[in-house]
């Protein structure tokens, strides 16, 4: 059987495991809180962040909606990259297409 020092002993060791477990607790619980806390930032953050997205895609859809297209745009480009074989020829192509569109611009705002 175990003196009373020892179960003096037994105690104090039980003590000290239980002030160490409290402390653990303790310290567990905090980081639970600021990771809610954190978490709840986070939500609200991608809240935030969906409806910045939602109405960026409105306003893309929108303004893709106002813009003009032509038809012929798909055409010309198939039709003249299959005419060019290397980036040179594509290049000088696109050249004289800004070239075209510059006389085009000047001879509208001479019409005006």
């Amino acid at each position: 059987m175990a003196s009373q020092d020892q179960i003096f002993a037994l105690i104090e060791q039980l003590k000290r495991k239980i002030e160490l477990l409290t402390n653990v607790y303790i310290s567990a619980q905090n980081r639970i809180q600021e990771l809610e806390t954190k978490n709840s930032i986070l939500r609200k953050r991608l809240s935030e962040k969906q409806t910045q997205f939602s109405e960026f895609r409105k306003k893309h859809v929108f303004s893709e909606k106002n813009t003009p297209k032509s038809k012929d745009d798909s055409i010309i480009v198939k039709d003249n990259l299959s005419q060019t074989d290397t980036n040179a020829e594509l290049k000088q192509q696109l050249d004289e297409y800004i070239r075209e569109l510059e006389r085009c611009i000047a001879h509208l705002s001479s019409l005006s």
